[in-house]
């Protein structure tokens, strides 16, 4: 695996910026080295990388718990949502959802409906919170993508220790 560090600067402007609020991604190219050093992994190690995976997912879904909780508005809604987390154990890369058929409230709703309008909320419908507004290309949000875009650091550091590890310990 490429040991270079490529990142892409998703804010277009950053003078004056907190060096906390420059966000950083790897790009598609380094996407597409890290899959192919999955392919070239043993068993073991591909099972390793599953865990390492799952732990970070299950480090952000408590993250995003903790944001919740702390949601006044929709809490309870808010906190059923952020409580039904579903993680990937397979993943290699850590993958979690939420919202589902599954998980019903007693009117008939179910957090697969109900997940966008509490998380990005809404001017139109009043179940929901006030819509968020706008950030970059996308809608701000209120407890899920904050958090994200808060840990996204943190989630890099412990991505790339985990599995540096795991190349210097089966590759």
């Amino acid at each position: 695996m490429d040991k270079r560090r490529r990142f892409i600067n998703c804010d277009r402007d950053i003078k004056g910026a907190k060096l906390s609020d420059v966000k950083i991604a790897y790009d598609r190219s380094d996407i597409r080295d890290i899959l192919k050093a999955f392919k070239a992994m043993d068993e073991q190690a591909t099972e390793e990388a599953r865990t390492q995976s799952a732990a970070l997912a299950y480090f952000a879904s408590e993250e995003i718990k903790a944001t919740a909780s702390s949601r006044t508005k929709s809490g309870k809604a808010v906190q059923r949502v952020a409580d039904g987390v579903s993680i990937s154990k397979s993943s290699k890369i850590g993958e979690f959802s939420y919202g589902f058929a599954r998980q019903k409230f007693s009117g008939g709703a179910t957090t697969q409906t109900l997940w966008g309008g509490l998380e990005f909320g809404s001017n139109k419908f009043k179940q929901f919170p006030a819509y968020s507004g706008r950030q970059g290309r996308g809608s701000r949000g209120w407890f899920i993508y904050p958090t994200l875009r808060r840990i996204q650091p943190q989630l890099i550091e412990k991505w790339e220790s985990a599995f540096d590890r795991i190349l210097k310990e089966w590759a």
